[in-house]
């Protein structure tokens, strides 16, 4: 369990507020379909909650392929700590989902588990602002466990929670009230560079 600022985060891969993310087997959106949001692209610059956090950017750009690719760097006084990921945007019952998977850090790429994780993030923009909200573990294990949602949660008090639902079982909850409240945990809020 680790504690993370804004000049972390591409060091810990969007990895925040104590837990890994809750992680999926499926993108979100995958019956509705995958597009990227020209409301995404350009540079955004955010800072975290702790008082020592160093201003991070976050720069959205087109693939060729309907997906995103977001820039996640935070400069530093040495040289500074950035990633890549792919990302999958969709939306299911009017909620804007980012699916993100970590392609490179620091220039190398990304491989093992790391490569094969998948984590949605609810996001929202709005008056030149963007919000990133990633799912509640406590809440979406408890989910889990009721059975509005198919997962898995690792054995030990702080396992993490994974989603294992079919892509129509998994968009058909997201589009629902139930399924956007699991994203409570807010990662960071950052504002477009003009």
């Amino acid at each position: 369990m680790k504690t993370m600022r804004f000049a972390l985060l591409a060091a810990a891969a969007l990895f925040v507020a104590a837990c890994l993310p809750v992680t999926t087997k499926h993108p979100v959106g995958t019956t509705v379909g995958f597009k990227a949001d020209p409301a995404l692209l350009g540079i955004w610059k955010g800072r975290g909650e702790e008082k020592d956090d160093k201003d991070g950017y976050i720069t959205f750009l087109n693939n060729a392929d309907s997906t995103m690719t977001a820039l996640v760097f935070s400069p530093t006084d040495d040289q500074g700590e950035w990633e890549t990921y792919t990302l999958q945007t969709a939306t299911v019952g009017g909620n804007h989902i980012m699916n993100a998977r970590a392609a490179l850090k620091n220039g190398q790429p990304i491989t093992g588990d790391e490569a094969n994780t998948l984590f949605p993030l609810l996001y929202q923009i709005k008056k030149g602002s963007l919000t990133l909200f990633i799912l509640d573990d406590d809440t979406t294990k408890a989910a889990i466990r009721s059975g509005k949602i198919q997962g898995a949660i690792d054995p030990g008090d702080m396992g993490d929670a994974h989603i294992t639902a079919e892509p129509a079982a998994l968009d058909a909850f997201f589009a629902t009230k139930d399924g956007a409240a699991l994203f409570s945990k807010k990662l960071l809020t950052l504002h477009r560079v003009d």
